[in-house]
């Protein structure tokens, strides 16, 4: 396990308030970038990586410091590592020392990292051996395309500083029948734009017993739409007064059960 090697004092100490970010460089070329194995690269080849997807969106606005969140605490500059693990066990222990500012910049970094994918010529079926990453879609034999653009389920919270926050769920585009994979986008009611981020969430890695009220707002809108039903369950657990969500924070601190759920439907 990744979890004896890692010791995230970065992480507990991390600030994004860092005053001039040096900007990194690279001389490579686009074909040697896309060719990179981000399942086995060194760091640099990792950050070169991930600084020419965001330089071809904007959108995946993180901070050149937040890279270093996913080294593990025995580093080595010219070690190949498993960067897809890497960062999706750095961002599940974020969650867990709740650090959610430093989550959301590793949610950058992840979305980052599945463009990528998508796009990179690179070909490497080596398996995964301790966390099954939400976004290596190459490990999925994609028959179909799901209807990506048909909500699944959707409700609407308080996000704290941004004002009230739509949820939306659909399929993501690499979603099929035996492994769905949910796509959840954020919109801000008050100042009318949909935010940065999206959670990619495969509803087959869900951990029941724990779940996160996002992983079970997916589930439970997965679950909906195949009976043929629409926001109806999260919102029946919402109205319940069973759970209480003031911000969108809680969406990722609280957590459910989702046996009771399966029992109950």
């Amino acid at each position: 396990m990744y979890r004896n090697d890692f010791l995230f004092s970065a992480q507990l100490n991390y600030h994004l308030n860092v005053a001039n970010p040096k900007d990194i460089e690279t001389s490579a070329s686009s074909e040697d970038i896309t060719s990179i194995n981000l399942r086995s690269c060194t760091f640099e080849s990792f950050s070169n990586a991930l600084l020419y997807e965001r330089a071809q969106d904007p959108d995946y606005s993180f901070m050149d410091s937040s890279l270093d969140a996913v080294k593990p605490s025995d580093f080595d500059e010219s070690k190949k590592y498993n960067f897809i693990d890497l960062t999706e066990y750095a961002k599940h222990t974020a969650i867990a020392i709740g650090n959610m500012t430093l989550f959301s910049e590793l949610q950058k970094i992840a979305s980052a990292i599945e463009s990528f994918m998508a796009n990179s010529a690179s070909t490497n079926n080596s398996p995964s051996n301790v966390i099954r990453p939400f976004d290596d879609y190459n490990s999925f034999d994609i028959k179909s395309q799901p209807a990506t653009m048909e909500e699944l389920g959707s409700c609407v919270i308080g996000g704290g500083s941004e004002g009230a926050i739509k949820i939306a769920a659909t399929f993501h585009e690499s979603s099929t029948g035996e492994h769905p994979i949910v796509s959840i986008r954020f919109y801000s009611i008050n100042n009318r734009v949909y935010l940065t981020n999206r959670d990619i969430i495969g509803i087959d890695n869900i951990y029941k017993a724990n779940a996160s009220l996002m992983e079970a707002f997916a589930y439970m809108s997965y679950r909906d739409y195949l009976n043929n039903h629409f926001n109806y369950s999260f919102d029946k657990l919402l109205i319940s007064d069973s759970i209480e969500i003031d911000s969108l924070d809680d969406m990722y601190n609280k957590h459910y059960d989702l046996r009771i759920y399966d029992k109950l439907y």
